[in-house]
């Protein structure tokens, strides 16, 4: 209950302080300077002496999980696209674009499958976001694909890229890391209760599983647990926030776009209804919509899009409130 309610804390936040476009791209400012420090701590643990003792090859900030904070990175893929080709001070693009090879280069460190395959859809997303922006940026993160490609070979062990190039054997032939019986064990506890679950919290001890085991998928850890009564819920959350989505127009609209697909993909090999990223990322949705319906020139002022649609008067973003 005490997870719930921070959860939902962070959702109520969002909607009662971030009133304008300028409150919305601190937000997003606020999320890149936290996966930034995510970011960095993780390439520490690269660096670290007790890593490169124990021949280590996978890395995460201490403390941390390698799936949760390549899934946390991921996510933050689309707002550094974002607010790169958002105008603002050049420091603030500097670094909102800087986040793109330091973000995926801590994702990588992690060694984790399902993180790398979302981090695949992130960029891909941000670069129609960078295309749509400034295509000079675009052209010259693409020139830089090679040195990167180039160092990571020749910096990261290969023990991490062995374990990343096993993505196609799990998903053609192998059981994904022993998802798969972990899958298997939650449907039948799934099918003992089907409506309304085994309780909150339940999955382990319903599919009778190690305490160390999870779900390893939204959709089973929800109906495990809420039954078909949670899940149906769940769904009406997600396809609201996608129609909430495609209410709003242009970069940020892409942008928002990416951020469910990444979601999506990360709730496929992982459970997150009780992240606090997923809630987070609800909310920017939220706040998003209501503040694009109220001041579109605002938000365009904020995210500018060089579409016709987005003609509209100069407007500096520091100026632009709703009332």
């Amino acid at each position: 209950m005490r997870g719930y309610f921070q959860e939902m804390m962070i959702v109520w936040l969002a909607w009662e302080f971030v009133e304008s476009p300028r409150d919305l791209r601190i937000l997003l400012q606020a999320f890149l300077a936290g996966s930034w420090v995510l970011a960095l701590l993780t390439i520490a643990d690269f660096r670290s002496a007790e890593a490169i003792a124990a021949e280590q090859f996978r890395f995460a900030a201490y403390g941390q999980d390698p799936n949760d904070v390549a899934r946390f990175l991921d996510l933050t893929f689309p707002a550094a696209a974002l607010l790169a080709t958002s105008g603002g001070r050049k420091l603030e693009r500097i670094l909102a674009l800087g986040y793109l090879p330091v973000g995926l280069v801590a994702v990588i460190l992690t060694a984790s499958r399902g993180g790398f395959i979302a981090a695949a859809v992130a960029l891909i997303g941000c670069g129609t976001i960078l295309l749509r922006g400034r295509v000079r940026t675009a052209i010259g993160a693409i020139f830089a694909l090679p040195a990167l490609a180039g160092a990571l070979w020749l910096t990261i062990p290969s023990k991490t890229f062995e374990r990343l190039a096993t993505i196609p054997q799990e998903l053609s032939a192998g059981d994904l890391n022993q998802r798969l019986s972990i899958w298997s064990a939650g449907w039948e506890a799934f099918m003992r209760a089907p409506w309304f679950g085994s309780g909150a919290g339940t999955f382990v001890t319903a599919a009778g599983l190690s305490p160390i085991d999870t779900a390893h998928n939204t959709a089973l850890s929800l109906v495990v647990g809420g039954g078909l009564i949670a899940l149906f819920i769940a769904v009406t959350i997600v396809v609201w926030a996608v129609h909430l989505v495609f209410q709003t127009r242009g970069k940020l609209r892409v942008a928002l776009v990416v951020f469910l697909l990444v979601w999506i993909v990360a709730s496929l090999v992982g459970t997150v209804e009780e992240n606090r990223t997923t809630w987070l990322l609800f909310a920017i949705i939220a706040v998003a919509n209501r503040i694009a319906n109220k001041n579109p020139a605002g938000m365009n002022a904020c995210f500018p899009d060089p579409r016709p649609w987005s003609e509209t008067p100069e407007i500096s973003c520091n100026s632009v409130r709703v009332h």
